[in-house]
């Protein structure tokens, strides 16, 4: 998974994992910086975010909402906007289970996001008692892990929670309150856009040159961004550069690179601006990103 940071994060994110490795999972997270995040989903895993508070965030094309359940597939392409207070829980869980529970309670939803991801956002009722069934299991499953390794297949408490989900995602199924991941007219610009912006970043590139890149107008590709990343082509741009810069500072040592090599590859032309605005994002400057890098 690549993540580039959008925003600086005054208040530190909180992320709480419990695993059986390569089997299934728990991740209750509080994220209070904005990013992007790109990968591929395990190929033979499922899996159910529980969306608690959204600030606009987008997984999947999909915007995302409060108390709203979203099952990502398979070997899915993840992509997410997320925006600051953005809190989830998330259970990842073999295909093969997933399938078996689903088909226990409607056999109709199997269909419905077996290839693609899908959401529906639940009755307030039902998202509270989901949550806190979560929040329950997860906090019985870290006692568990403290003492000893945790079992290859889910627990009958974790199960009876992948039951709770689907009910509750099959009674709004019913309601026709699903949705599916069509990307909406900004958010496409928004994405070729980040692509140009990333296959062309050792370069300058002025506002002008992205809208004509991607055909649309400064206004369009500003309001493109805004409902995207919440942040303006500039400020997106700004990020993908310190963002990329860290990651050869992280490597410089072994391949030889300077602080000031690496601004200029990744098109940083004010090196004093440049170290300011890592300072802010990372909360260090770049040569203690280097040397920090250098002694692990």
């Amino acid at each position: 998974m690549k993540i580039d940071k959008l925003s600086p994060g005054w208040l530190p994110s909180r992320i709480r994992q419990i695993q059986s490795p390569g089997k299934w999972a728990l991740d209750l997270s509080e994220f209070n910086c904005a990013f992007r995040a790109s990968g591929g989903f395990d190929p033979g895993a499922v899996a159910l975010v529980g969306i608690e508070r959204a600030c606009g965030s987008t997984i999947c094309g999909i915007p995302l909402e409060d108390d709203m359940i979203l099952a990502i597939p398979a070997g899915t392409s993840v992509t997410a906007t997320v925006q600051p207070g953005f809190i989830y829980a998330v259970a990842v869980v073999p295909t093969a289970i997933w399938t078996e529970i689903q088909g226990v309670a409607l056999e109709a939803i199997i269909e419905l996001f077996s290839d693609r991801p899908a959401a529906v956002r639940l009755a307030s009722n039902d998202a509270r008692s989901i949550r806190s069934q979560m929040k329950s299991i997860a906090d019985h499953l870290g006692r568990v892990a403290s003492d000893s390794d945790l079992p290859d297949q889910p627990p009958g408490a974790f199960m009876d929670y992948l039951g709770a989900v689907v009910d509750a995602f099959a009674r709004e199924v019913r309601r026709g309150t699903g949705t599916t991941c069509s990307m909406g007219r900004h958010l496409r610009q928004a994405s070729a856009a980040e692509d140009f912006i990333r296959s062309h970043i050792q370069e300058e590139i002025p506002i002008i040159r992205l809208c004509k890149e991607i055909g649309v107008s400064r206004r369009q590709l500003e309001y493109a961004f805004r409902t995207t990343f919440s942040v303006t082509p500039l400020e997106f741009i700004r990020a993908l550069r310190l963002n990329e810069a860290r990651r050869l500072l992280i490597t410089a040592r072994a391949n030889g690179l300077s602080v000031t090599t690496i601004a200029m590859d990744v098109g940083a032309n004010h090196l004093g601006r440049f170290a300011a605005n890592y300072r802010l994002f990372f909360g260090e400057s770049p040569k203690e990103t280097l040397e920090r890098a250098a002694r692990s």
